[in-house]
């Protein structure tokens, strides 16, 4: 088979897959993939169809691809088309344990602000539980990922204070992919932490983009991170 090395070609190859509703790919000066983000329909084993999409890649552009490079948002409704979270994977490909009851606790969304100086967007997010209310800001260099990301960043840094650190949260990516003919913000996340073992959790997560990039990013950051966010919650409260 020829070996292709081209975004198109790629993003092409992955829409293939019946449960791939969008994808985003992301090159390095050589040409390889170094950032997927896929938004799939709901069943598939996320973890199984990470190791599919690699062999794909693998087959079709002919170099390697590190799995890590791969994130997936499942959506939770196909016919809704509005929530979309994966559950955790750690970078080694290790089972992690259940997530907790839909009564964990949650952060929600409280709005933001955007700012825009010499060039450079600078977002400033507001989070809330239960009576508590926790910040955060990113700064870009304004465009349309510089805004995502700085959206991302912002929410992030709020997570951080809301579990004073126990948890160290890296923007992995971000994205914007079309599926069901709606545009979505694709996120990708490291979360580390001792009781989480050696390797980080790649979280994901995606939500459409109707009021904004920015607010769409830092959406997509609470999705994929909640669950995770909930169990650093509940051990400061035990």
């Amino acid at each position: 088979m020829k070996h292709i090395r081209t975004k198109e070609a790629a993003e092409a190859a992955l829409l293939e897959l019946p449960s791939v509703l969008g994808a985003h790919v992301r090159e390095d000066i050589y040409g390889h993939p170094r950032e997927v983000h896929l938004l799939v329909a709901p069943g598939p084993d996320v973890r199984h169809l990470a190791r599919d999409v690699r062999d794909l890649l693998e087959e079709r552009l002919g170099v390697p691809v590190d799995q890590r490079v791969i994130s997936i948002a499942q959506l939770a409704d196909v016919g809704a088309a509005k929530t979309a979270e994966v559950p955790e994977t750690r970078r080694a490909g290790a089972t992690p344990s259940q997530a907790g009851a839909e009564t964990e606790p949650r952060l929600t969304f409280q709005g933001l602000q955007t700012s825009l100086a010499s060039g450079k967007v600078r977002v400033q997010v507001r989070l809330g539980l239960d009576e508590q209310q926790f910040s955060g800001e990113g700064s870009e260099l304004d465009s349309a990922q510089g805004r995502m990301r700085a959206a991302a960043t912002a929410v992030l840094r709020a997570l951080t204070n809301a579990c004073r650190g126990s948890i160290r949260w890296e923007l992995d990516g971000a994205a914007v992919v079309r599926a069901l003919e709606h545009d979505y913000v694709l996120v990708a996340v490291l979360a580390t932490s001792p009781r989480f073992g050696r390797q980080p959790l790649l979280l994901a997560g995606a939500h459409p983009v109707e009021d904004g990039l920015e607010a769409a990013a830092a959406l997509a950051v609470l999705k994929a991170t909640n669950r995770v966010l909930a169990r650093a919650l509940d051990g400061e409260a035990a």
